[in-house]
């Protein structure tokens, strides 16, 4: 979204806290960033801090009931609508997140650092990274705990750093919807929208698409009826 600038300046510390879900948080994915943050040299020092289990409500959790408070008590068919009514909390400043923010940031990491061992994410609970050793990362279950250091470089680049910075990232495809899901909008639920959305929401698909289910469609009836001989006979 534009927050990392390329202007030859480094920032000091970044520190960001994080809900203990392993399936949006804390996963190779979002740990390795920590590395890569560093190693591009954005920040001397990137930490990782997941709340313990049970004990994790934070300003996000506020702050996210303070957008459903006017969201609740609204109709909301447009994109376009959510941002401006979300936008309309005195708290909390909404940004669209759009296909072309999507870059495939996994291959990136995968190419330049290894994966955690088995057993060392969830665990722990504090892990950090900093410019002395950028491509190794501290990690420990809480404050009092022993550190556990973990070299997760992997690859031999004769300039590693050029190879960083000169790394292009591909944008992920918008994978958009199914052809069936498609048709099912514009068959079933188009004429539930209001007049002034339905062009948006619920567009007639492409003549292909159509097609496409309406084989799909009789080619499993034909499967059906098949079944239902044999299983007779």
């Amino acid at each position: 979204l534009g927050w990392l600038k390329e202007n030859g300046s480094t920032g000091k510390q970044l520190s960001i806290i994080l809900d203990n879900c392993g399936g949006q948080n804390k996963n190779n994915f979002v740990l390795r960033l920590a590395l890569w943050l560093v190693e591009r040299k954005f920040f001397k020092k990137v930490e990782m801090i997941f709340y313990v289990r049970g004990h994790t409500k934070n300003a996000c959790d506020r702050l996210f009931n303070q957008l459903k408070l006017q969201y609740h008590r609204s109709q909301v068919f447009t994109m376009g609508q959510m941002v401006q009514l979300l936008n309309s909390s005195l708290n909390v400043s909404f940004k669209e997140a759009r296909s072309e923010d999507f870059a495939d940031y996994g291959a990136l990491l995968d190419k330049f650092y290894k994966k955690f061992p088995a057993g060392t994410i969830q665990r722990n609970h504090i892990f950090w990274v900093d410019d002395s050793n950028p491509t190794r990362i501290y990690t420990k279950i809480s404050d009092e705990a022993d550190v556990e250091v973990l070299n997760l470089q992997t690859g031999q680049y004769r300039d590693r750093v050029q190879s960083l910075q000169n790394y292009n990232l591909a944008l992920i495809p918008a994978p958009g919807l199914k052809d069936i899901k498609q048709v099912e909008l514009y068959t079933k639920f188009r004429k539930f929208v209001p007049f002034e959305f339905r062009d948006e929401i619920c567009p007639r698909p492409s003549q292909q698409v159509i097609d496409n289910i309406k084989k799909a469609r009789s080619e499993k009836a034909r499967a059906r009826n098949v079944r239902r001989r044999r299983s007779s006979s």
